[in-house]
């Protein structure tokens, strides 16, 4: 379900079901990501990790990898509670790179190290990766997660 209003809308190109993945859509998910990502890391340049804790529900942490003059990348991932010997989880773990001179943003693997793509650079890895990437920072953005203040 889509939540209505500015931030929560999709462009027809990025909900479209039966469509299959082209060059024009993914470069729309990656501004999209790039505009749900900067709302969600508003002052993205202070700080190396930071979490986003909510009363209920995971907490939601990003800490920078890497950071260049024009990109940043992040791992970014939901903390869940474990059982006692299990500790916690991480779920879904994405490497995350923004493009702050393009203003887009893009999926570049799974897990906080590996290889710079995980999956390869077809299009359909990017266009599913990304997606997901999309729809599931319009589910924290919903729930009020928000970097606000780096961790120390």
């Amino acid at each position: 379900m889509v939540r209505s209003g500015p931030m929560m809308h999709l462009s027809p190109a990025l909900d479209r079901q039966r469509a299959g993945p082209s060059f024009s859509g993914l470069m729309e998910l990656y501004e999209s990501n790039y505009l749900f990502l900067r709302r969600l890391l508003p002052e993205a340049e202070h700080g190396l990790c930071r979490v986003s804790p909510m009363a209920r529900g995971a907490a939601l942490h990003a800490e920078l990898l890497e950071s260049t003059p024009y990109t940043r990348t992040y791992f970014l991932t939901h903390q869940f509670a474990g059982g006692a010997a299990l500790g916690p989880e991480a779920l879904p773990a994405l490497r995350v790179r923004i493009y702050y001179d393009a203003r887009v943003a893009e999926v570049v693997g799974r897990g906080r190290r590996g290889k710079a793509r995980d999956q390869g650079p077809s299009l359909a890895w990017r266009w599913r990766a990304n997606r997901f990437l999309n729809r599931w920072l319009r589910f924290c953005l919903g729930e009020g997660h928000r970097f606000d203040s780096p961790v120390v």
